[in-house]
């Protein structure tokens, strides 16, 4: 009888991710994660460690930020439940500081690379005199800093490396339901967990809610402005288009940018080339699209007045005055979770905290409905 194997390494026991090699087992679901490791005897210095900011945290934030210092103290896990543009890196800042005036060892980890990057320097401004050291594909040649910032993937280089591991979008892909990730988040654990999230999924409310953990919530946006509530617009064929047309004109004439989500890529470039026919002062990002980084900043600079994406925007961008429209909001890739991310793009500033959320489809679906009735809710906390 065959006996069961499991990766010592990320613990699978899937035998379809096994496979064998000169008559030995192997593991093929974390065969791709090699490269050099964290050394774990280094000592650690002390930082200096000086906050500097120039803007003042709202006092929810501030208590947040206060609560979570006693979770580490007591060394009690917590998942943070904040609406999207309630400012959830600024809450994690005093926890931070906090646990490196301890000459403890601190990552913040999330699954997607850009967004490591744009966090890098968020994190270097906040703490201009600390080491911020940014770890992901392509990017490993130096991985502990003072501050360790890191995409998921790359967290199977620490083995009970971090003292305080924060982790940013915890609910978002390829995090997400990927048990070799837990398990190397797991076992990277020296200490305490903190995961963000926006959009909290029930087994992620369930596992926090047991013994030594707890859940933070945090309501409203930084700025105490209501979050917009979208809107649904039923059009039929060629009707969206021409919707979609007449918006770019007028979001143009109010000098306002736009984006445009699409549920799939293939729907996107159709889109993408039909517009512009009519309006090319547009452009398309993806997940496959060599120059999306560019293109992003392009955007964000205003070379271009409407930007077509897939989900690869639905977290991570503020800009002044965004508007969203998400077409063919129908379509059954879009849950409730990622209609919520992609809503929570707009009025994240104080100085533009209203805007456009337009739900573009053919009929309207349950996502949509519990995505409006959850930002109302929200709202109603103000």
């Amino acid at each position: 009888m065959d006996t069961l194997f499991v990766c010592p390494r990320c613990g699978n026991d899937d035998i379809n991710s096994i496979g064998i090699l000169s008559g030995q087992k192997y593991c093929r679901a974390c065969i791709a994660f090699n490269g050099h490791e964290a050394e774990t005897d280094a000592q650690i210095e002390t930082p200096d460690n000086t906050l500097e900011v120039d803007y003042r945290f709202s006092s929810e934030q501030t208590r947040l930020g206060a609560e979570l210092i006693v979770c580490f103290d007591n060394n009690q896990h917590a998942l943070v439940h904040a609406v999207t543009g309630a400012g959830k890196t600024e809450i994690v800042y005093p926890v931070i500081a906090h646990v490196l005036d301890k000459k403890l060892r601190v990552g913040f980890a999330i699954p997607r690379r850009d967004v490591v990057i744009e966090l890098s320097h968020r994190f270097q401004a906040a703490f201009p005199n600390l080491e911020v050291v940014s770890v992901y594909g392509g990017h490993t040649e130096k991985i502990v800093g003072e501050l360790t910032m890191l995409t998921t993937h790359q967290i199977y280089r620490y083995q009970s490396f971090f003292d305080l591991l924060i982790v940013d979008e915890y609910d978002a892909f390829p995090f997400k339901d990927n048990r070799v990730l837990e398990t190397f988040l797991t076992r990277s654990l020296k200490g305490v967990l903190i995961a963000l999230t926006a959009t909290p999924t029930p087994e992620m409310l369930q596992r926090f809610s047991s013994d030594n953990h707890t859940i933070k919530r945090l309501w409203v946006r930084y700025h105490r402005q209501p979050m917009p509530v979208p809107k649904i617009v039923i059009r039929q064929w060629l009707f969206k288009l021409d919707y979609l047309l007449v918006a770019v004109n007028r979001y143009r004439r109010e000098q306002k940018p736009l984006i445009i989500f699409v549920p799939t890529i293939e729907l996107g470039e159709t889109l993408f080339k039909v517009m512009r026919l009519f309006d090319r002062d547009g452009a398309i990002v993806h997940s496959k699209h060599e120059k999306r980084s560019q293109i992003i900043k392009d955007f964000r600079n205003g070379k271009y007045r409407y930007l077509i994406s897939t989900s690869v925007l639905e977290r991570g961008i503020t800009l002044l005055n965004l508007q969203a429209i998400i077409y063919e909001a129908h379509h059954r890739i879009f849950d409730t979770a990622m209609l919520l991310q992609m809503a929570g793009r707009v009025g994240r500033k104080k100085e533009a905290p209203s805007g456009d959320v337009i739900f573009l489809a053919i009929r309207k679906t349950i996502p949509m409905k519990e995505a409006i009735k959850a930002i109302e809710y929200a709202n109603g906390h103000l």
